[in-house]
């Protein structure tokens, strides 16, 4: 039996008022970014930006300037940048509002003609004033921007020399013995201190008292971290673990079980140490320094606890059904210990380097430290490149991709401590650290996109609550839907990976505030010539057409389930209004997503005149038809579900679309007729003025010596006895005329059900035919008259070859 997750179901309840409330941080955070004093003008933020860019200008030319003063150097510029640009893009529309003044006003009167107005005039003046003012403003905004873009490259080029030489310098191996007995004499040292100060308050007076006045909040937060690290922890996991389930579990199945189990294994025994580290806090038995010690080991102990609860759900070392990664047991268990073992490892590193912030180790303490710290993540990390690691479930080696990419890490990993041992602590430290983080960011990204693959795919599926109401609210086929989760998940995975690369940006060195400033001006907008693109506006554009248009179909959707079915409208009606449901919905989407885009819509005149030339010559076709189809849909000659007969073709009309009507032929197949050849040619609807009734209408023909009358009785006895032909109107039987050879008749009758023409007339010919030999009535053969060419000769021997083979054989 395999075992399955109870209790997965509150993942998507927890995500959903989760992201409401990141959602709401984040506006608040912006809105509280704003300025909430007075907007100041232009002119005066230019002046302000230009003494900043001077004052940075002359820190940069001295040479002692230290690094932290210019990282906020770096923020500052940045931020002038940002400053900059939106300050110049508020300007624009002051600019525009004072030319379309200008422009009312007409143009200035031409050399030679009657002056204008003096008030006119003045106005004139006032706006050219204005407008140049405006003007102005933006232009010194932009060489504010230009100048602050030097300062921040200078600023960025010095950091990024002193990073080069700081990382490349030599210093003092770890392996001299200076170090090891500075180190080791500062470590006895401290030891010492603190056995010294818990001997004296020992000894003190008021040890007792205030053993008893924080002993029971010490003794309470330690009993319920003890509580909620393993009891409580192992009756949530049995109670809502795993149960016992018949088929295999799906990848979503084991992807959901690894995020709770993960998540019930790191939060209970981080409560644990929260509730520790606050009875410590309360019981105010630590100075400021220890207490900055005891956030880092909180911090680093909840890291810790993470680590090792979701590797071990996603490894599931024990469980190899719920797996996550297809590798074999042994590699599963020895990659979950060294992916907790590194998790250990810095934390440990951090809490050392917190306790030598606070307690000011010395130099050859900290490099030690490093070092050391940088040959136990090195072992680790070849640990974890052993060859045998690296086998699928099956015992199948991995690709040779990933064998390649294995031998590049081992050179990483082995120039870890050797940098190290040369004296390079600085960049061995870099290379471990990067290292890892980079494996758990791929690991991070990897997981974020299983996650969003497989949301979007329960999201609309058609077993799932979920997608059942989503399909049934979209109008959604099986490949419509196919395509929007095709869509959906490529999309969120591009932003996915999108993150990720600006995350591994930043931890290889890139400054945070250089890529907001690259983002912002990605998403807020950076000009191509005169033309200012915004991936922001033209997301949310996409994002409101896209809504809009699922609107439609909602409203399309609700026409035809909710509507239609209380109404007396026939199908043709129908058809026609959610066709024109649709057509509004899709140009409203338009009309409002190209005016998000920031185009003028009355420049799409000037647009529609240019493409008149094109849609007179190239485009004519499509034009015509689509006219006709909006003609066909409002004077609706033709509907849904009529029968029509178009030249050679005839069937039932099934949809009209913008180009072309498609019909639905008896023999199952289905034509497309252009809507201008419906307008233009002959149609023949048989059902246009009653859809209900049919009409059968059957010519006959029989021999001269048959009694008219009789044939009449009869033709009309065989149409009355059938059920589906009405007594009113009555069937007729018609005397055609006289034909070369036959006399002919037509019976004409009506149907209750139009759609029933094919087999009445079928019925009636077998009937016809039957009664018709048994009344020893002939339907004769039309008469034909042979002329033969022949001489005397030809005939003879014609006659003679007849006369031999009329002549018996004479007996032996």
């Amino acid at each position: 039996m395999i075992k399955n997750l109870s209790g997965y179901g509150f993942i998507p309840r927890f995500l959903g008022p989760v992201t409401l409330l990141m959602v709401l941080l984040f506006q608040f955070g912006i809105t509280q970014s704003a300025d909430l004093g007075q907007p100041r003008s232009l002119d005066v933020l230019v002046k302000d930006w230009q003494k900043t860019l001077d004052g940075a200008e002359k820190e940069l030319a001295k040479p002692d300037i230290t690094d932290r003063r210019l990282a906020a150097l770096r923020d500052e510029l940045t931020n002038i940048q940002l400053e900059a640009r939106t300050a110049a893009d508020e300007a624009l529309p002051e600019v525009q509002v004072i030319r379309d003044e200008l422009a009312a006003l007409g143009p200035p009167p031409a050399e030679g003609a009657p002056p204008e107005a003096p008030t006119v005039a003045a106005k004139r003046k006032a706006m050219n004033e204005r407008l140049a003012a405006a003007e102005g403003a933006i232009k010194e905004a932009e060489l504010i921007m230009a100048r602050a873009g030097r300062l921040a490259s200078d600023v960025k080029t010095l950091r990024r020399t002193r990073f080069t030489e700081r990382i490349l310098t030599r210093g003092v191996s770890p392996l001299s013995p200076t170090v090891w007995r500075k180190a080791w004499s500062e470590l006895s040292t401290g030891f010492t201190v603190i056995a010294q100060n818990l001997q004296l308050w020992r000894s003190s007076d008021t040890f007792a008292q205030d053993a008893r006045a924080v002993g029971w909040r010490l003794a309470l937060g330690i009993g319920a971290a003890i509580l909620l690290a393993f009891p409580f922890r192992r009756k949530l996991i049995r109670r809502f673990g795993y149960i016992e389930v018949e088929a295999e579990p799906t990848y979503g199945q084991r992807l959901r079980t690894a995020l709770f189990t993960g998540f019930i294994r790191a939060l209970l025994p981080s409560t644990a140490v929260l509730a520790l580290y606050l009875s410590l806090v309360y019981a105010e038995l630590l100075t400021e320094p220890l207490l900055a010690v005891a956030r880092t080991a909180l911090v680093s102990l909840i890291f810790v606890f993470l680590v090792a609860g979701f590797s071990r759900a996603a490894l599931a070392p024990f469980e190899p059904e719920w797996r996550l990664v297809r590798i074999h047991d042994e590699g599963a268990r020895a990659i979950s210990r060294t992916v907790n073992g590194l998790a250990v490892v810095f934390a440990l590193d951090r809490v050392l380097s917190e306790l030598g912030v606070q307690f000011n180790a010395s130099v050859e303490s900290t490099l030690l430290q490093k070092f050391m710290f940088g040959l136990l993540i090195a072992a680790l990390l070849l640990s974890l490149l052993r060859p045998k690691i690296w086998f699928s479930e099956d015992g199948i080696p991995l690709s040779p991709s990933w064998r390649r990419l294995r031998y590049f890490l081992a050179i990483l990993v082995y120039a870890i401590p050797l940098s190290g041992l040369l004296g390079y602590v600085v960049l061995s430290r870099l290379l471990a650290t990067q290292l890892v983080l980079t494996a758990g960011l791929y690991v991070c990204v990897v997981l974020l996109r299983k996650i969003s693959a497989e949301f979007i795919e329960d999201a609309l599926s058609k077993t799932s609550p979920m997608g059942m109401r989503l399909r049934a609210s979209l109008a959604l086929s099986d490949d419509g839907a196919d395509m929007l989760k095709f869509w959906l998940s490529g999309t969120v995975g591009l932003l996915i990976l999108s993150i990720g690369l600006v995350v591994l940006l930043t931890l290889w060195g890139a400054a945070g505030k250089d890529l907001t400033a690259w983002l912002h001006s990605i998403f807020f907008g950076f000009k191509v010539g005169n033309i200012t693109l915004s991936l922001a506006d033209v997301l949310l554009a996409l994002v409101l057409f896209a809504g809009l248009l699922a609107a439609t179909r909602m409203i399309q959707k609700a026409l035809d389930h909710r509507i239609f079915p209380k109404t007396r409208l026939d199908v043709g009606i129908r058809h026609s209004v959610r066709s024109a449901t649709g057509y509004v919905g899709f140009t409203i989407a338009a009309m409002l997503a190209i005016s998000t885009l920031g185009i003028d819509l009355s420049n799409l005149a000037i647009i529609a005149g240019a493409l008149s030339v094109g849609i007179g010559f190239g485009l004519q076709n499509i034009v015509n038809n689509f006219v006709s189809g909006l003609i066909l849909l409002i004077e609706r000659p033709i509907k849904t579900g009529d029968w029509v007969v178009v030249g050679d073709h005839q069937g039932y009309v099934k949809k009209i679309s913008v180009r072309a009507t498609e019909i639905t032929t008896f023999d199952r197949a289905s034509v497309f007729i252009p809507n201008s050849t419906l307008i233009s040619g002959a149609l023949t609807n048989r059902t246009y003025a009653d859809k209900v009734v049919g009409r059968v209408v059957l010519p006959l023909g029989l021999s001269h010596d048959t009694d008219a009358k009789r044939v009449r009785d009869l033709l009309l006895k065989i149409a009355l006895d059938h059920p589906e032909i009405r007594h009113n109107p009555s069937p007729v039987v018609l005397f055609k005329g006289f034909a070369e050879s036959t006399l002919n008749f037509e019976l004409t009758a009506f149907l209750h059900d139009a759609d029933k023409v094919g087999s009445v007339t079928s019925d009636l010919c077998f009937e016809i035919d039957e009664l018709f030999r048994k009344e020893g009535i002939p339907i004769p053969f039309p008469h034909r008259d042979l002329n033969l060419n022949l001489n005397g000769d030809q005939l003879q021997q014609i006659l003679a070859a007849a006369r031999s083979e009329k002549t018996p054989p004479q007996p032996l």
